[in-house]
């Protein structure tokens, strides 16, 4: 079994490419990460400068609340608002060059769980459950932050050589409005064929597997070696 990246525990947010979407548009293509999604309506992009300072002034949040989570984001969306980063916004994080095994999956979930228990903010895990057709692990958490009470929507896709990740996030005032649309729209991910979830090559073709095995052949090579030069002795004694 392949070694998987350990340094892979805190997940949350996200970049943007400033565009909103047109009107009655129902997919954003993210066609350089390999995927899209259906989006409820009025949702846009956030664009990259304010994205970037968001970044900065939630880390320094996350900081004074003595939270260790990593800030690490690729894009950010939002529901259409006078202000960027009005609830609810979701993010999304890429996670380049890992491959999960399928047989891993669930000590991945499990620690993706223990990373967000472990990020503090009186963080509580309400429910958690995986489709293992499509390779994609969801999650609901309850946390305090800035003295608000907030509620986490986290998906996670697991593709062939990335890990992608959605982290929606709004007011617990808020959920009753928007949780069903915003579970769906993280569901309805679609990936590109060559980014899809595929196991890896057998194990027989991974040389490092091959290693205990070389061994013995070497091994059992040198016995008929030495055995072949042992016989063919004797009888060139015989034959004196």
């Amino acid at each position: 079994m392949r070694g998987i990246a350990a340094g892979f525990l805190a997940f949350l947010i996200v970049v943007s490419v400033g565009m909103p979407l047109k009107a009655g548009e129902r997919y954003i293509d993210f066609s350089k990460e390999g995927f899209r999604m259906e989006l409820p309506e009025q949702w846009v992009r956030v664009p990259q400068d304010v994205f970037q300072e968001k970044m900065k002034s939630l880390k320094q949040a996350y900081e004074q609340d003595g939270s260790q989570k990593r800030l690490g984001y690729d894009y950010a969306l939002q529901l259409q608002s006078r202000e960027w980063f009005s609830y609810p916004y979701m993010l999304i994080s890429i996670w380049e060059d890992i491959h999960v095994d399928t047989e891993d999956m669930s000590q991945m979930n499990h620690k993706i769980e223990k990373s967000l228990l472990q990020g503090g903010n009186e963080t509580k895990l309400v429910s958690s459950s995986f489709d293992p057709e499509r390779h994609y692990y969801r999650a609901e958490a309850r946390f305090r932050i800035a003295g608000e009470q907030l509620v986490l929507l986290k998906g996670v896709y697991y593709r062939n050589h990335s890990v992608l990740q959605l982290s929606t996030y709004m007011t617990q005032e808020m959920y009753s409005r928007y949780a069903q649309k915003i579970r769906k729209a993280m569901g309805s991910l679609k990936m590109d064929p060559s980014t899809r979830h595929r196991a890896q090559a057998d194990s027989w073709l991974d040389f490092r597997d091959l290693i205990p095995y070389l061994k013995v052949i070497i091994a059992t090579v040198l016995v008929f070696l030495i055995a072949g030069i042992y016989v063919w002795k004797q009888r060139r004694g015989k034959e004196e």
